[in-house]
């Protein structure tokens, strides 16, 4: 059993060395393995890199985020100004183009819509966005078409658990339904749920994961 000291120093290290986090100004306190993130970050990739960060470090059960983005003063960024750059965003990016995403700005927050084929390039859509000036906030409502059999999504996901020297897959159970896969079970770490749910999300034809593993 890690002790809570330990995991708020784990965490503290891993966002440390996260790349794209750039500021110092936040803190972390953990209760009985429940974390809370606090302070601020200068753009929304890096709260959720951080956020990504501390799921990954074992012992960690819970992560509450209270994390403010705060822009420098002399810059003001306006829904138009979100707007104009997703606008060119469209022009040059492979994903826009091709699936014809579209994308409305609210206070900052983008909320992204239209169908992709892989939750790969729902992931990429949804970082290009991410990573521009003055955004706050990303609602992925991009779906994914389905385009695959239930039995064949289940041996997918099940071969690459049994893959993964990570995960031990006797204690994941999968099922699948329409495109929707559930995940139940036990693991160690969350970073172990994670692996278990991007082994799912990588098979074709998935629309949804719904993740019901538990962490003991």
């Amino acid at each position: 059993m890690r002790s809570d000291e330990e995991i708020r120093d784990d965490i503290l290290d891993e966002i440390d060395f996260e790349p794209r986090i750039e500021s110092t100004d936040i803190g972390v306190t953990v209760k009985d393995g429940a974390v809370t993130l606090h302070g601020t970050v200068h753009s929304y990739l890096e709260e959720v890199a951080a956020i990504n960060a501390a799921k990954r470090v074992k012992g960690v059960h819970a992560v509450v985020e209270d994390i403010k983005i705060k822009y420098p003063s002399d810059v003001s960024v306006t829904d138009e100004d979100i707007a104009a750059r997703i606008a060119h965003l469209c022009e040059w990016s492979t994903i826009f183009r091709k699936y014809d995403i579209k994308a409305e700005v609210k206070n900052g927050r983008v909320t992204l819509t239209g169908s992709v084929d892989w939750q790969y390039q729902r992931s990429d859509a949804r970082d290009q966005v991410a990573h521009l000036r003055g955004v706050t906030g990303v609602t992925n409502s991009i779906a994914i078409r389905p385009h695959a059999s239930s039995l064949d999504v289940k041996k997918k996901i099940s071969d690459a658990l049994q893959r993964s020297a990570a995960i031990e897959a006797s204690k994941i159970n999968v099922d699948v339904m329409d495109g929707k896969v559930t995940l139940k079970g036990n693991v160690k770490a969350w970073y172990e749920r994670k692996l278990a749910e991007d082994a799912a999300w990588s098979a074709p034809g998935v629309t949804n994961v719904v993740d019901q593993i538990q962490i003991s």
